[in-house]
């Protein structure tokens, strides 16, 4: 089953998305700024990221640079509620799938999260 890494400091948003990600699937893990992103990335396991911008300690676009130094392969899709279009370009630029704008459905979620890494069917 693919592990999915849900990444944003807003713990109501990462619950919100796992729940919705286990229901279709697959296996989750959290993290809730980019220095646990980056630390749960290098201890491996983990298929795919979904990873907001806009955090404290290390921002999405800085954990997303570290990120592709060390795992270039993992597919990762930003998301954001509050950057512009010059900081969803930069996470275009630096490898991202691509980058949803908040508030996001389940439903985009799934879709396109199911192109990159289909979800098992256990």
């Amino acid at each position: 089953m693919a592990t999915i890494l849900v990444v944003d400091d807003e713990p109501d948003v990462v619950d919100y998305i796992c729940d919705e990600l286990e229901l279709s699937g697959y296996n989750v893990a959290k993290a809730y700024d980019g220095v646990e992103a980056v630390m749960k990335v290098m201890d491996g396991g983990v298929q795919a990221i979904l990873m907001d911008i806009r955090m404290p300690t290390l921002d999405g676009i800085n954990a997303l640079k570290i990120i592709r130094r060390s795992a270039p392969q993992i597919p990762v899709i930003m998301f954001t509620g509050q950057a512009g279009q010059g900081d969803m370009l930069a996470t275009n630029r630096l490898g991202a799938y691509t980058c949803l704008p908040k508030p996001m459905t389940s439903e985009k979620i799934i879709a396109t999260l199911s192109k990159i890494v289909p979800p098992s069917k256990e």
